[in-house]
């Protein structure tokens, strides 16, 4: 599980929440992680060099000249590439939200998780809507995927909030698919105009200036890939699964059995992705 899921764990345990999320998103977009944050995520102190760093005036020099860290670590700290985590741990330390010693502890409780912090999202977002089939497994799966899909393909971070999203339909795109065979799943992907171009654009890597057709054949695209992944990997666990054609549609909100609407917030803003068992009626 690596740390790509911290910020959904934050999440669910009140760290980040539906007052702050959107804000430290976007400090993370220039958040620059610094050595201290580097060394708790990589667990490279002891307790009493974590004490020590946090009674320096200036933390950073405090590990280079009070011999916190010898010269391989420090060398080995500078040439990491920090993953999203460290960019949204550094912009909670920015914001003082959170200090070293709580960020540590946090990395350290993530580490030792049994649970999925995706799954664990899902299905607590699957139990506040009534009548439901058992399906927190199957949406908690995808859901697993797609945020990996935006992490890998957007280079966002992401998180699926807790109340289940209600959409505003005016000014909005949407794009979505449906999968058959052994498991019915579809999905769709509503955003306001402006995130929908933003995502096309990050998908696409053009520089689009308006939702035409061709944003709309982006993230069409991404969807399409992202279900075939998902059905590559139910092939290995023996499911005959297809894809129907995905569609676009204006200003209009989707109906099926069994939907849920995840309210999904990135480094550039939020949208909403519906799961449901069977295809969507407009």
């Amino acid at each position: 599980m690596g740390n790509r899921y911290f910020s959904q764990y934050l999440l669910n345990i009140g760290v980040l929440s539906d007052k702050n999320v959107d804000m430290v998103m976007s400090k993370s977009i220039d958040a620059v992680p610094q050595l201290p944050l580097l060394a708790v995520q990589h667990q490279y102190l002891s307790e009493d060099q974590l004490t020590k760093l946090l009674e320096a005036d200036n933390a950073s020099e405090a590990l280079k000249t009070d011999g916190i860290l010898s010269e391989s670590q420090l060398d080995s700290l500078k040439n990491m590439a920090p993953g999203r985590d460290a960019y949204i741990a550094q912009a909670l330390l920015d914001v003082g939200i959170c200090n070293l010693r709580e960020l540590d502890k946090l990395y350290k409780e993530y580490e030792a998780l049994d649970e999925k912090p995706i799954q664990v999202a899902v299905n607590a977002l699957v139990a506040k809507y009534d009548d439901m089939n058992p399906v927190e497994e199957i949406y908690g799966e995808y859901a697993e995927m797609f945020i990996g899909a935006l992490q890998r393909f957007m280079n966002t971070d992401a998180v699926i909030m807790p109340e289940p999203a209600v959409p505003e339909l005016t000014g909005t795109h949407i794009v979505s698919q449906s999968m058959g065979g052994e498991i019915s799943l579809a999905v769709a992907v509503m955003a306001e105009d402006d995130i929908f171009l933003e995502m096309a654009k990050r998908y696409s890597g053009e520089d689009m200036t308006q939702v035409d057709t061709m944003a709309e054949d982006s993230l069409a695209e991404f969807i399409n890939v992202l279900n075939g992944l998902y059905i590559v990997n139910l092939s290995g666990k023996d499911y005959d699964m297809d894809l129907d054609l995905p569609r676009s549609f204006q200003n209009v909100k989707p109906m099926a059995s069994s939907m849920i609407a995840m309210r999904i917030v990135t480094v550039f803003g939020s949208f909403i992705v519906f799961l449901a068992e069977d295809d969507f009626l407009y």
